[in-house]
């Protein structure tokens, strides 16, 4: 009997049991041994983080705190849709909405080895779904399909040693959607050679690890037919002189013509229209000619048989010491050079002339040889803006006259009407020295007011040239030649005046130029001009219809009809005789 019972609840319990295991789970186990589960198979599952880090959103001055961390500034209109590294690549991808502001996408990096003051070298690694052009540390950089290495020099400041903007603000080349990415960036302290050791012989290995090989202008071909010739224009200012060369890919090498122009050459203009150049003519027993105030020169032109190059690669290479610069023309260590390579029939494009079309004048964009666009070269080489800064105490450079009401150059002015039907147009020049420098301005009553124009010219401005034929110029585009300037325009309107009133105000040295040393003036011509707006009775064409404006029987740049100038203000003949 004892036997069956055992048997009996076994059986029971065995029943038990498998009723259990088809319970549902929240019921707690018959048995007080703890349950065994599979914990490497999850009952639910979430998807799996995307790789790498996301870049640190922020600005300028998150990427100083954060140094050698990429960080993006992201302003409205903005979408990202990736931003990450990943393995040492970082993308960004992003969309944005109509009219988005230039400038709403940067991404910055602060070196983490900077030390304020020092120069270096960045290089890294771009590579983009779409051409684009962008903002390097302020200036523009074009960016092809593709993968690409970039190299940029800087002085590490205030700012991130990186500001990369995704767009230009040039028209035409804003934001636009894209896919960006960058990897490998390396940052090397730069130590230079002198400039001072520079040889002239045809050669540029003693021109290559110095800080004026890295600031340079040039033309480079930008048609299929063209894009193998270029010209690179290298200067630097010394405590000897002027140091220039030329570096020339080039199908044309012209040595027996007639006149050193009409052979292949390299020209250059120092401080306005004085002319210098280097010819490939040949002079005795030198391959080349120059002109004679330039000090030392050196031509080598190398033939080329490799498919895709240009037919020759020319270095020139010229000197000019101090005492045959003109004078003063060397202003607080800067000087203004404008330069150019030609061969007639050998055109190129991408330059300045024929508005960047075919031209056998080789001049780098937005520059030119002789006038007030010439560029500006210091120790470190040629900078298409002056390097130095301009902030006079005397007066508030701003268009507004109010603050020299009170100064006789206020009442010692030209004033200037047209007559017959433009007689309610109208032009004052005012301008005085004193040991900050030379003041100058204008105020127009007008007709026609344009400030939308690349080209300073083409805008409403306001000239003025200083001993001669010195140019300079204030634009209503926001150009200024040199020195600091600004024009305010405001409509005047009524019943027998002009459409507009402007002021036009400029301040350029004391270091820019030299005075009479006698009795302290300085020569000064103005002008003032916009396109299409016509006066009679002036000194333009003979009195008839002319946009530019000035008194007849003072052309601006004819030394002997310029005003003279003095701390008291603007006289037509010499007030000490």
């Amino acid at each position: 009997m004892k036997s069956k019972t055992s048997k009996l609840l076994i059986a029971m319990l065995g029943l038990a049991m498998l009723v259990s295991c088809n319970k549902p789970s929240e019921e707690p186990p018959l048995s007080e041994e703890p349950s065994i589960t599979e914990t490497s198979v999850p009952t639910t599952s979430e998807p799996d983080p995307e790789p790498g880090t996301p870049i640190r959103l922020g600005t300028a001055a998150d990427a100083i705190s954060h140094k050698g961390e990429l960080v993006l500034d992201v302003k409205e209109k903005v979408t990202l849709t990736y931003a990450r590294t990943v393995e040492g690549v970082s993308r960004v991808k992003y969309t944005v909405e109509e009219g988005v502001t230039y400038d709403a996408l940067t991404l910055y990096l602060e070196n983490s080895e900077a030390v304020s003051g020092n120069r270096y070298t960045l290089t890294f690694k771009v590579t983009a779904a779409v051409a684009f052009v962008g903002i390097l540390n302020g200036t523009p950089h074009d960016f092809v399909r593709g993968e690409q290495e970039v190299t940029l020099h800087f002085d590490e400041g205030e700012a991130p040693s990186l500001g990369f903007i995704f767009a230009s603000s040039e028209e035409g080349l804003g934001l636009k959607d894209n896919e960006v990415s960058f990897q490998n960036f390396v940052f090397v302290e730069r130590q230079y050679d002198s400039v001072e050791d520079i040889v002239i012989d045809a050669s540029n290995s003693d021109w290559v690890n110095t800080r004026a090989y890295e600031n340079t202008v040039g033309v480079h071909g930008i048609t299929p037919t063209t894009a193998h010739k270029s010209v690179d224009f290298y200067a630097t200012l010394t405590s000897k002189g002027l140091y220039l060369l030329a570096d020339v890919q080039h199908d044309l090498y012209v040595t027996d013509a007639a006149t050193w122009w009409q052979s292949s050459n390299f020209e250059f203009f120092i401080n306005g229209n004085n002319q210098y150049w280097v010819s490939g003519k040949v002079e005795g027993e030198a391959n080349h000619s120059k002109s004679a105030n330039i000090s030392e020169a050196a031509w080598l032109t190398t033939p080329q048989e490799t498919e895709g190059l240009a037919a020759y690669h020319t270095i020139v290479e010229a000197f000019v010491a101090l005492d045959k610069l003109p004078p003063a023309s060397v202003v607080a260590g800067e000087i203004r050079v404008g330069f150019a390579w030609k061969t007639d029939g050998d055109v190129n494009t991408g330059g300045e002339a024929a508005g960047g079309g075919e031209d056998p004048y080789w001049v780098p964009a937005g520059t030119w040889t002789h006038n007030a666009a010439q560029t500006f070269v210091d120790v470190n080489g040629i900078h298409r803006e002056t390097q130095l800064s301009f902030e006079p105490t005397t007066l508030a450079i701003d268009g507004d006259l109010s603050d020299w009401e009170a100064l006789p150059a206020f009442t010692n002015k030209v004033h200037i009407a047209g007559d017959l039907e433009s007689a309610h147009k109208n032009v004052s020049f005012y301008a005085f020295i004193n040991e900050e420098g030379l003041f100058v301005a204008a105020r127009a009553e007008h007709d026609v007011f344009i400030n939308d124009q690349e080209v300073w010219h083409m805008n409403t401005n306001f000239e003025f040239f200083m001993n001669g034929g010195n140019q300079n110029y204030v634009a209503a585009n926001g150009n200024v030649s040199f020195g600091a300037g600004k024009i305010v325009n405001a409509p005047l309107g009524g019943e027998g005046k002009a459409t507009y009133v402007t002021v036009a105000e400029a301040f350029i040295p004391a270091a820019a130029y030299s005075l009479d040393e006698l009795n302290q003036f300085l020569k000064v011509g103005f002008a003032w001009k916009t396109n299409g707006d016509l006066a009679t009775g002036l000194g333009g064409s003979a009195g008839g219809p002319d946009a530019w404006w000035f008194e007849a029987g003072h052309f601006p740049n004819n030394l002997a009809e310029q005003y003279f100038v003095t701390s008291d203000g603007v006289f037509a003949v010499n007030p000490f005789l």
